[in-house]
């Protein structure tokens, strides 16, 4: 699971697992009373809990200075190095960066290393948490790479494991994030992932509802799933069940982190309230600009989104010269440097924010 916020490793799995082959998965939702949570990880559920919460709030370096001190206490324990590279992944994702790439990667060998060693020893539920997670996040840099039957064998490994965890502990809760990523995003409306899973049944909505669960009733995954399924709401286009969604996590904190704003931006600019779409997406703006890992794209967004704003706002000069802004900027765009957004990728936003230049051009002359 991406526990830590959207390098989720279920989300990973399932992108590339879906492609090859339909596993055999529980397709149920347990009925638990509302009370019942994931059991505690009996060695690293105070830190854990802190962590969770510094990524919770976009607090990157902190976790990261947790997981370096973790280390040195648990060396041969694979949970550190794992969490270590879902903080990464999850930094990356949040300000579409690819900077740690090379992080992510060596934990998670260490992740599988470490894993395999304990395993020999004890067939311990944790474990196989951890390695079906190392399995995920390794076939997706593999998927990434174009080695197909690499990044197969790794999907395999990684739902096989998630499914042993649960065969030890049925009340490890935190997998159905995996389970309902995986239902959910196998049959979702990519056209690339539909032309390649035709024969798979639809089971979205039990996705949803099994990514409900964990958010409900997981311990370490409940905001991952929360984040999730946001995603998922918005793909499914039930979008008051996004707003809904979003407004609770935004609530929990005392200011709002680049994940939420951006979700809370889109479907300002859904429902035509340009007003906060502008509001929002300057924020997230002001946000990255400086940041020291740039991510151009990421600005080329949040730019196209307050020109639009203003444009329909009938403010057509102002806009005018941050589309232009906009458009010159995306030019220093080095793709190998950067990763995609949540929904919209970095060549359909420059596809619209063009088609606004031309739009506002012909106006303003």
């Amino acid at each position: 699971m991406r526990i830590l916020k959207t390098g989720l490793i279920i989300i990973l799995l399932l992108q590339f697992n879906s492609l090859f082959a339909e596993e055999k998965l529980s397709e149920i939702v347990p009925n638990v009373p509302l009370e019942a949570k994931s059991p505690i990880d009996p060695v690293f559920d105070s830190v854990l809990q802190k962590v969770i919460a510094d990524i919770f709030h976009d607090n990157y370096e902190s976790s990261m200075a947790t997981f370096d001190s973790l280390i040195k206490v648990y060396p041969n324990h694979p949970a550190p190095y794992f969490f270590k590279a879902a903080a990464y992944q999850s930094w990356m994702s949040s300000y579409r960066i690819n900077n740690f790439q090379k992080e992510v990667e060596d934990n998670v060998n260490i992740v599988i290393e470490k894993s395999d060693s304990l395993l020999k020893i004890k067939n311990d539920p944790w474990i196989h948490f951890y390695l079906g997670a190392g399995y995920g996040y390794r076939g997706f840099n593999r998927f990434r790479k174009y080695n197909w039957i690499g990044a197969y064998r790794d999907a395999q490994r990684g739902i096989d494991n998630f499914e042993k965890a649960l065969a030890i502990d049925s009340s490890l809760y935190d997998v159905y994030l995996g389970l309902g990523s995986y239902y959910y995003w196998r049959t979702a409306k990519s056209k690339f992932l539909r032309i390649i899973t035709f024969w798979m049944s639809d089971k979205r909505e039990l996705g949803l509802e099994q990514l409900k669960f964990a958010m409900e009733h997981g311990r370490y995954a409940v905001n991952e799933a929360s984040y999730v399924l946001l995603a998922c709401y918005y793909d499914a286009e039930r979008y008051r069940d996004a707003l809904s969604l979003v407004n609770k996590l935004i609530d929990k904190k005392e200011q709002p982190n680049l994940t939420d704003l951006y979700f809370k931006g889109m479907l300002a600019a859904h429902y035509k309230d340009w007003k906060n779409t502008q509001i929002l997406f300057t924020e997230i703006y002001n946000r990255i600009r400086d940041y020291k890992y740039p991510s151009i794209g990421f600005q080329v967004e949040c730019q196209y989104w307050i020109a639009k704003s203003l444009s329909e706002n009938g403010k057509y000069d102002e806009a005018f010269k941050i589309a232009e802004g906009a458009m010159k900027l995306s030019e220093e765009r080095n793709p190998d440097l950067e990763i995609e957004g949540h929904i919209t990728s970095f060549d359909d936003i420059k596809n619209e924010l063009e088609d606004l230049y031309e739009e506002l051009q012909k106006r303003i002359n």
